[in-house]
């Protein structure tokens, strides 16, 4: 079942699209992000759930090596990550000291604020967060940044935010904000660079599982995986349009430019 992320009403349609699917007779369910899971397991009890999202941070299990019920799959590292884009942005554009925040307000992580902010007192950074339901938010959110006289975007994980790269690339380019997201698609489609996992390794990953459920294994016997290997991506022709110069030292650390 696939959701139009156009309208905010998208999130409402989780836990009937979740019915269907048991409706329907899935073997298993893949969800991907936490209001999907959500759904997923308020839907079903025993059909296996293959997830991908924030296990931990958003309540879904207390520990990753021991999933509950019918639950497993993939950690997306979201507390570890956002306060580490702060840093790489630091090290993208040192002259930055004000970073804007794009935070998704469906989600459910009490610690990200907290985790943001003492990255943001290290690294002497001034943070303007605005928290989003809709892409309708998205334009607004930026005019409130660029009035704030931040120069530079910090976008949290999100799948909302994944789904809607090419209008947040967009934003970006319009309004000059030079943007660090988790996922090199992202880049692709205007930020300025990614770190994080790769989604070729998360669905690998998460195909790695399903073959083992499909095999017979039960979901609360393979715990909750972590991706092995994190990637730096920069766009230099984002750099170029925007005026802006990247130390040698981190397009020499780049995985790719």
């Amino acid at each position: 079942r696939n959701l139009n992320h156009d309208s905010g009403e998208f999130l409402e349609r989780f836990p009937a699209l979740a019915e269907a699917l048991v409706r329907d007779g899935a073997k298993i369910i893949v969800s991907f992000g936490p209001d999907a899971t959500r759904a997923a397991m308020a839907a079903t009890k025993t059909i296996p759930i293959v997830a991908v999202s924030a296990f931990v941070e958003e309540g879904l299990v207390s520990q990753l090596s021991r999933p509950a019920g019918n639950l497993t799959g993939v950690s997306i590292l979201v507390n570890e990550l956002d306060p580490k884009k702060l840093e790489v942005l630091k090290e993208l554009l040192p002259e930055t000291s004000h970073v804007a925040v794009l935070n998704d307000a469906a989600t459910r992580i009490p610690e990200r604020p907290a985790a943001m902010a003492a990255a943001a007192d290290q690294l002497r950074l001034k943070l303007t967060t605005q928290s989003v339901t809709a892409p309708a938010e998205f334009e607004p959110a930026f005019q409130s940044f660029r009035a704030a006289a931040a120069t530079a975007l910090a976008i949290n994980s999100s799948t909302l935010f994944a789904s809607m790269r090419s209008q947040l690339g967009a934003l970006s380019s319009k309004y000059r904000l030079p943007a660090i997201c988790q996922w090199r698609e992202m880049v692709e489609s205007g930020c300025l660079a990614s770190y994080g996992p790769t989604q070729k390794e998360m669905f690998e990953l998460v195909a790695d599982y399903v073959a083992r459920v499909f095999a017979g294994a039960r979901p609360e016997s393979l715990p909750i995986v972590q991706p092995r290997r994190l990637e730096l991506v920069i766009n230099q022709k984002v750099a170029r349009e925007m005026g802006l110069t990247i130390p040698q030292r981190m397009l020499d650390r780049a995985d790719e430019v």
